[in-house]
């Protein structure tokens, strides 16, 4: 079976604070009077500071919110500051974007990110996973490329 909806996925990154709420009118409102969203699925991916709350104030079928990251671990542990799956799917959370390019040079591996996709699955969270390359590496692909060609 396919999935025949169309997403579109809002990764907020590192912002927003309670302020933030004032979008949901908007959201909601554009929801409620929107004839054509029966295919699509809006993802909001916000701090999980605000998880919790936008979870309380959404009131659309067709949006549904996810984290931006989750710890590897599965369960709970000592790892200051990590937020595991299982505590985003208590707040909330449907989806998590794991393989973020950020993340991989600050040193993330393959192998942290397969931790994640098994903890996410875990908790049956939808895992929305990053791929592609910066430019400085996408130039290094063309240029590769090209002197193969020669």
């Amino acid at each position: 079976m396919t999935n025949k909806l169309k997403y579109f996925i809002g990764n907020w990154k590192m912002f927003g604070d309670i302020n933030s709420f004032k979008i949901i009118n908007i959201i909601n409102k554009y929801c409620h009077n929107s004839i054509n969203l029966h295919n699509k699925k809006i993802v909001l991916c916000v701090p999980n500071t605000l998880t919790h709350f936008f979870n309380q104030k959404l009131k659309s079928k067709y949006i549904s919110l996810g984290s931006q990251n989750c710890h590897h671990h599965i369960g709970y542990g000592p790892f200051t500051g990590g937020v595991s799956s299982s505590m985003l799917k208590k707040i909330g959370s449907d989806y998590v974007i794991l393989g973020h390019s950020e993340n991989r040079r600050e040193g993330e591996t393959y192998n942290l990110i397969k931790k994640k996709v098994i903890s996410a699955l875990n908790e049956k969270l939808n895992i929305i996973f990053c791929i592609g390359e910066t430019l400085d590496q996408k130039k290094k692909i063309k240029l590769s490329i090209y002197s193969e060609n020669k």
